[in-house]
């Protein structure tokens, strides 16, 4: 068995306007333990959580010079998407975000540096002012980019976990992650073939572009670890569904195993009694709701269908999202 993971893009951009404390705060209580969120460094070097793309479609200038303070004072709140509803909506800074991990020592935060700023700054310099900023939640934080020489600065100078979204999945990419061996790869969904297994090693899958659970399923199958989705919440409920309905579907096998061996009958007859006990109880409350049903003494006691099923709600709740799928 391995465990397949959400991962929240941009916090929960479904329902809220993408790398906002909004949408992070609402992935942190949907259960999410995996946040995916992009870092640009204004023009004095602050570390904001936005990426260039998001702040040229503000700003209409997709070379920016604005300050820390300018950044932080701009309205993301994507009318086109949601009207007026979020009106007022900010960019975090980089520090601003990550104080919501505080008391939260579950959850992982993959950040991802905007290649504009490296850019403009370079390696060291984008490198240094966002581990700066991501010190007090050092152990939660990896980082995240689509330059492999950013990454590879990140692990050998501030000795971060890595992860790089690879430009293509073929034998020349193939090449350069087999050499440089980063914790995770990040692909897009539509980069990979149509099936076959992911190619193994050290690192970790996240696939991007993961919106419904039978995707999901296809993607564990062939080796995801992680899945990227703005559905949180639906994916999330999803996963959840699916993994309580295993872990019942698990516990009343291992019931009826128990049975079967302590009577020395099969799993099948087992099961088979189990769903006749089921039947009869419902054409019972069918015919006389208030009827007691005779005690017999004569025969030993009836093994009911309950003794078989778990109420999936009780197995375990799944706080975090994440769901056990077949090795």
């Amino acid at each position: 068995m391995r465990l397949l993971h959400l991962v929240g893009y941009r916090g929960n951009s479904a329902e809220f306007p993408e790398n906002t404390l909004p949408a992070l705060r609402s992935a942190i209580a949907l259960g999410v333990r995996f946040i995916e969120l992009d870092v640009h460094l204004s023009g004095d070097g602050v570390p904001m959580v936005c990426d260039e793309h998001q702040l040229a479609r503000v700003t209409g200038d997709d070379d920016s010079d604005m300050s820390g303070a300018q950044m932080s004072a701009l309205d993301v709140s994507q009318t086109n998407r949601f009207g007026e509803r979020f009106l007022g909506t900010l960019i975090p800074s980089l520090t601003t975000a990550l104080r919501l991990l505080e008391g939260r020592p579950e959850i992982t935060v993959f950040v991802v540096l905007g290649r504009a700023s490296v850019a403009r700054f370079g390696h060291d310099q984008v490198i240094s002012q966002v581990v700066r900023a991501m010190r007090p939640f050092r152990s939660r934080c990896v980082l995240v980019s689509k330059d492999l020489a950013t990454i590879h600065t990140a692990r050998t100078r501030a000795e971060y976990p890595v992860g790089w979204i690879i430009p293509a999945h073929d034998s020349h990419t193939r090449l350069k992650y087999e050499a440089f061996k980063p914790e995770y790869l990040f692909c897009d969904r539509a980069l990979l073939p149509a099936s076959g297994p992911l190619w193994r090693g050290p690192w970790r899958w996240a696939v991007s572009d993961v919106s419904d659970l039978n995707t999901a399923l296809e993607l564990a199958n062939r080796g995801a670890d992680f899945v990227v989705t703005r559905n949180v919440r639906s994916l999330g409920e999803a996963m959840r569904a699916h993994a309580a309905a295993r872990a019942a579907h698990t516990a009343s096998m291992a019931t009826a195993n128990a049975v079967s061996r302590a009577e020395g009958i099969s799993r099948a007859e087992v099961i088979a009694r189990a769903n006749r006990a089921n039947e009869e109880s419902v054409t019972r409350r069918e015919i006389s709701p208030r009827a007691s049903p005779p005690v017999r003494t004569d025969t030993a006691p009836r093994v009911t269908a309950e003794a078989y099923t778990v109420d999936a709600y009780n197995v375990d709740e799944l706080h975090s999202i994440t769901m056990a799928v077949e090795a």
